[in-house]
């Protein structure tokens, strides 16, 4: 008898994969690489990845883990905390809904729907911490990180697909 994974979810290690995946890229993310100005502009692995797994293997990124996700890089970044949290359930939010519109397409329209997704979540973020320190903070620092990891997108996912392929 042939016995198969079931199409939609997956248990053990290659079911926990996602979310083992995006906390190692969450490690990357917060390693100190180069100089203070390099920190700055660091892509957000952490919002790619969500982005990518929910894209594919929604059932496998769960509420939960966006939000333990983004708490820890909350703690890890010193931000306002919930801030990221609210990022990456805003990302799965909106992933949930919208999915059925790009599902299927070719990759450069994933990219594309992830570039404009980055960009409402940075703004709102720029305006939450400007909110929170009573003062509009620059907004050229989150434009380039925004950049920067817009571009990070296609490499990233590549190797997230890779991985995928290998252990889902």
């Amino acid at each position: 008898m042939n016995a198969r994974r079931p199409v939609i979810t997956s248990f053990g290690f290659a079911g926990l994969s996602p979310v083992i995946s995006t906390f190692v890229l969450a490690m990357l993310m917060l390693l100190p690489i180069g100089t203070g100005a390099a920190n700055v502009a660091m892509p957000h692995l952490v919002m790619i990845a969500v982005f990518y797994w929910l894209s594919s293997r929604p059932l496998l990124m769960p509420y939960g883990a966006c939000a333990v996700l983004g708490f820890m890089l909350d703690l890890w970044l010193d931000v306002p905390l919930g801030l990221n949290m609210v990022l990456l359930l805003l990302t799965r939010l909106f992933v949930l809904n919208q999915l059925k519109h790009y599902k299927g397409r070719n990759r450069i329209v994933h990219w594309a729907v992830f570039t404009v997704l980055s960009l409402g979540l940075y703004t709102l973020s720029w305006l939450v911490v400007s909110a929170v320190y009573g003062e509009f903070w620059p907004i050229q620092p989150i434009m380039l990180q925004w950049a920067v990891t817009a571009f990070s997108y296609a490499p990233v996912a590549f190797v997230l697909g890779r991985l995928r392929r290998a252990i889902l």
